[in-house]
Formats: C-alpha cells, structure tokens, sequence
C-alpha cells in the first residue's frame, strides 16, 4: 500500500551505508502512485529525489530535506524481433538480475555488465558501463514520466544523448524525467568482447575459445569480486571517480613523463582516455589509504569505501584529497562518478 513516511533514514538504503534522514521517503509501484508521490512533494514545497538501490549515491550526513522516491515497479518481458529481442524491463527491476536472466536465454550485449549493482532504471541515466559495453549500446528505447506535463513519454535512443557515464537524464533539462520502462535490443547469436587482459587471461587459463553470455558473465562476476569490495561486507558506492577523457597532446606529454601511464582508444572527440586507478594509485600514492572509517579501497584505487563508521563528509574530504595530489601532478581535474546529494 502506498504511503509516505517521514525521517526515513537513507544509509540503510545505499551501499555506502552513509547519510542522514530523508524528510520523507515512499515507493511507488505505479505511475499513478508515483504521480501522487510528486503531488505531495510539490504540496509542501519540498524537492524530490529518485532513489535507485543507492549503489552510485552518497548522501549527505544532514540526510536530504525533501521526499526521496523509490521505484519499486519489478518485470520484464522478452520479445522474439526479425534478427533480434526485445528485451522490456521495469526500472525497479535488479540490474544484475536482468543481465542473469539475459544470459541464461543466450542472448548477447550485456553480458559484460554483469555484477554491476542497481536498479534497471538507473543504468541508462549513468550509461553504465564495463568492459567494452556500454548501456548506450543495446538500448532501443526507455518510457519516462514527464513531471512537467505529467505524462508518459518515450524517449528513443538518440534523444538520451548518451555520452561517458552521461546522458539527458544528469542535465537540468533531463532531471524532469523519472525512468519507469527500459528496452533494450539483443541478439541471439553475436561475438563477445574479450578485448581486456584479464578476461582474455581468464579464458585462456580455461581453453574456452568461443566464450558464449553465460561464459563471459562468469568470469566477469568473479573479476569484479577478485578487485572490487564486498557490498555486504564493506560500505562503497563502486567507481568514485571517472576515468579522464583529455586531449591528444597533453595524453601524449604526461606519457613522456610517465612511459608506463596506460591509454586507452580515443574517444569520438579524438580525445584519450587515462585510467584514474592508475593515476590515483601511482602518481597520489593514496592506494589502501585511510582517513579514519574513510580509505581508498586496496585492490582497487578508484573505489572509496566506509571501513565501518565513516560521515559522508570524511569520504568527501578524502576524495578532495585525492583530487589536489592528482591535480598538482598533472593539471587533470577528476571528475566524481558517484552523485553527492547535498
């Protein structure tokens, strides 16, 4: 039944198991529940927040002073195409879960975003990405409630306006939409990408020479385990930093500088893109550091984790940290993945 209640605390309700209280908190199964939801908010003249399974989100230690939503619509559907499937998925869906179930149909395109944590509805608005894939890549379509109309709208692929973990969605134009239906387009048969080191050395230690879905999300599942922390276990929101697109020339001067600095292909603005775990770990020197409950995770020098009772103002203090040493090295301003809700 739908409800609103007040001071609902948030670090329950992110993987960083930091933030204070949110104001008031409901989830909404329906648009018609999500509708009344933004009518209450607009009633009180408080701001609303969508909150996914809160794996990418670090709140405030004030909590947020407004009403958080949660969509809680679940399913998904998979359609035979002419050459493909259509693959329709609810935003409250797990993410993890999809990918799962994709996997075991045989079907090919997300197979590399396994072990990822979230909700369906909240990969498109990060244009999630791993290993070579992307969510830019397979999605058809996603259907949003307009909260300016107050209609349900379908946005095609183009009109997302993806980009490096960005889309419409994380601009001031795009922050109207609430995401409720996601399509992605995969195919039953196709070649996976095996392009990175540790997958090829994954595959070659167990002779698999034509690695189909399910091979691909069984490696890739114990490579992020192998690297990254255990969310039930130790509180994280994954990456906190992007990786840094910059342009040819200074890519090309910091190599001269540090021959073994990894590059990876241009983008589509002819830019390069540089490793921030690089970057943190060799030129800040701030791999497995702690700042009291707040550290750098130690296999993994992007991800900043809460080794117990860490405010979310220690987390943000050492990733300024990080910033200024990686700025004074380099002139390179990183940009935080994760969202900070103020």
């Amino acid at each position: 039944m739908f409800r609103i209640v007040e001071q609902a605390p948030l670090a329950q309700r992110t993987t960083f198991r930091i933030g204070g209280s949110a104001r008031y908190f409901c989830e909404a199964a329906t648009v018609a529940e999500l509708k009344k939801a933004i009518g209450f908010a607009r009633r009180h003249g408080v701001p609303f927040f969508i909150l996914g399974c809160g794996s990418n989100v670090l709140f405030s230690d004030d909590g947020f002073n407004g009403l958080v939503i949660t969509m809680t619509n679940r399913g998904s559907s998979f359609k035979q195409e002419a050459e493909s499937v259509l693959a329709v998925v609810e935003a409250g869906e797990n993410w993890d879960s999809f990918v799962g179930k994709s996997t075991e149909l045989g079907l090919f395109g997300i197979e590399n975003l396994s072990a990822i944590p979230g909700s369906v509805g909240a990969a498109p608005v990060q244009n999630i990405g791993a290993y070579g894939q992307e969510v830019k890549d397979t999605l058809a379509w996603v259907d949003v409630f307009d909260t300016e109309r107050e209609e349900v709208a379908r946005l095609e692929n183009a009109e997302c306006r993806f980009g490096y973990r960005d889309s419409i969605f994380k601009t001031e134009a795009g922050r109207r939409f609430v995401i409720i239906q996601v399509a992605f387009r995969l195919c039953p048969s196709g070649k996976v990408i095996t392009s990175y080191r540790g997958v090829l050395n994954a595959l070659e230690k167990e002779n698999i020479s034509r690695p189909t879905p399910a091979d691909m999300r069984r490696i890739i599942t114990a490579i992020r385990a192998d690297k990254l922390p255990d969310v039930s276990r130790v509180g994280t929101a994954g990456s906190f930093f992007k990786n840094p697109v910059v342009l040819g020339g200074i890519a090309t001067a910091l190599a001269e500088q540090y021959p073994d600095m990894p590059r990876f292909r241009a983008a589509a603005d002819g830019g390069v893109k540089l490793s921030a775990a690089w970057l943190i770990e060799h030129l800040s020197g701030m791999k497995g550091a702690r700042r009291g409950d707040a550290g750098v995770y130690e296999n993994q020098a992007i991800v900043l984790v809460n080794t117990g009772s860490a405010r979310a103002d220690d987390i943000l203090y050492l990733a300024e940290e990080i910033e200024q040493k990686i700025f004074a090295r380099t002139g390179i301003k990183l940009e935080r993945e994760v969202q900070v809700v103020q």
